[in-house]
């Protein structure tokens, strides 16, 4: 654990313990954190995502469903709309909304694809977690170029206990670019969720209590 500790010191992130990329993300995204220039390792922020109205703020009854929010979003100019959860939608909506992008040409920012917040995934030694991540990616990759969408997001989930950092990095690398080759291979592209830390994470603090 001390080693673990040690070893993030080194690399300019506040004092850990165990708790994971959430953190490191919000301070200097996942390559940056393992010691690998963000530009270098061709990761892309949320700034990287192209800018779109978001259709809750839309909504002007309960009732509205996602066609006549593309519609008003459509109406006052908008060519990108956002509705990241989508995939936790009912699948009536979804397919509805598949249909008004495509009536009116509209992309959709983002979506949701390998979000984790609680579980040790990229940076696992289970071939099962790994697999696990890389399926739900696929999942996410064949609803995305339903959605009309290209960027995936992906926060890469908790820091492993008492293991040092030099362990980590190339599984985190290794998983990481078989994501990227997999979502550019679907003419899309992985961007790294930075998750601002908060009060009510609990399992995301970088001091334990």
């Amino acid at each position: 654990m001390n080693e673990a500790r040690s070893a993030l010191t080194e690399l300019a992130v506040p004092d850990c313990t165990r708790r994971s990329f959430l953190q490191w993300s919000a301070v200097a995204g996942v390559p940056a954190a393992l010691g690998i220039p963000a530009a270098a390792a061709g990761e892309l922020s949320r700034d990287d995502v192209p800018t779109g109205v978001d259709l809750e703020t839309l909504r002007e009854d309960i009732e509205d469903g996602p066609g006549i929010l593309v519609a008003r979003a459509v109406a006052a100019g908008w060519r990108v709309v956002g509705d990241e959860t989508v995939l936790k939608r009912p699948e009536a909506w979804q397919q509805e909304l598949v249909l008004a992008l495509a009536r009116h040409r509209v992309e959709l920012a983002a979506i949701e694809a390998v979000v984790d917040l609680g579980r040790v995934t990229f940076a696992s030694r289970s071939p099962i977690v790994r697999r696990g991540v890389v399926s739900r990616l696929d999942a996410a990759i064949l609803q995305a170029r339903r959605l009309r969408c290209r960027h995936l997001l992906v926060v890469p989930g908790l820091l492993p206990v008492g293991e040092p950092v030099s362990g980590i990095g190339p599984r985190v690398t290794a998983l990481m670019d078989e994501c990227r080759a997999r979502a550019g291979n679907a003419g899309m592209r992985i961007v790294v969720e930075r998750i601002e830390r908060r009060s009510d994470q609990v399992g995301v603090a970088l001091q334990e209590s």
